[in-house]
């Protein structure tokens, strides 16, 4: 999410207009049309970008002014989570809320070590589906395709049995398998928001995560459904590695924290 956004309407020539109609390129409806000059979007976003026409009318005629709004994504924002596992993990659970307008690929959490830079890797490559990556193997999860939805994610994955639990906002999908037998590192780069190619960076700008994200958890064990819906609501029934109220972070580039 951004801040809010103004556009005014600067033409020359009459110096009175009396008129001012705001277009967006490619849609038939305008978006205002009157007295005011300014066009304002009050929580501006991705959705928004595109270019923007205002027509202003008066005594003289109209003249036009064509505004292009755009957002640079970035390969080096992102949150470096401090804590590690003191120990290489047999399993895990991971839980985080996110909300963004995003179509494109990215990356909610990254855990990458010196051997493997997708040991764990909790990805959504379209808005229709998310994928949890062990050991640089994967298994895909379909979920409704919301239209800028705040989601709820837990994942979970056992070494002896190879098991992925996967919830979305509370509700358990079919369990997967995956990489049973496999030991996940403990020398690890936790980033939140990017995808690591290498340990501690490889990013790249088109996988990158733009929106909000909170309630970020991570444990060594499972997790039942009852302890999932707990997380949700920031109440975990156990203690995590690391938790959202006593998250060790280290923020890099255009990332904002709310307290």
């Amino acid at each position: 999410m951004y801040h809010q956004l103004m556009l005014s309407c600067e033409v020359t020539g009459d110096p009175s207009p009396q008129e001012f109609l705001w277009e967006k390129d490619g849609h038939h409806d305008p978006l205002q049309k009157g007295p005011d000059n300014i066009l304002l979007f009050p929580s501006f976003n991705k959705l928004h970008l595109g270019t923007y026409i205002c027509r202003a009318t008066g005594s003289l005629g109209t003249a036009m002014a064509t505004y292009n709004l755009w957002i640079d994504e970035t390969k080096d924002s992102h949150m470096l989570v401090r804590a590690k596992p003191e120990q290489p993990l047999q399993n895990f659970t991971m839980c985080l809320w996110s909300y963004t307008d995003l179509t494109r690929p990215h990356s909610l959490f990254s855990y990458a070590t010196k051997a493997q830079d997708n040991e764990i890797l909790l990805f959504k490559p379209k808005p229709s589906e998310y994928r949890l990556y062990v050991g640089g193997k994967f298994v895909a999860f379909q979920v409704p395709e919301g239209i800028t939805a705040n989601e709820h994610v837990c994942a979970s994955w056992e070494s002896t049995t190879g098991i992925v639990g996967f919830w979305l906002n509370g509700k358990p999908w079919p369990r997967k398998g995956l990489q049973r037998g496999y030991t996940v590192g403990a020398e690890a780069a936790i980033v939140l928001g990017q995808e690591q190619d290498t340990f501690g960076g490889g990013f790249d700008a088109q996988q990158s995560f733009v929106g909000e994200m909170s309630s970020v958890y991570m444990w060594d064990s499972g997790i039942s459904t009852v302890e999932v819906r707990a997380a949700m609501h920031d109440s975990p029934k156990k203690a995590p590695i690391f938790g959202w109220r006593n998250f060790p972070y280290k923020t890099v580039g255009e990332v904002y924290l709310k307290p």
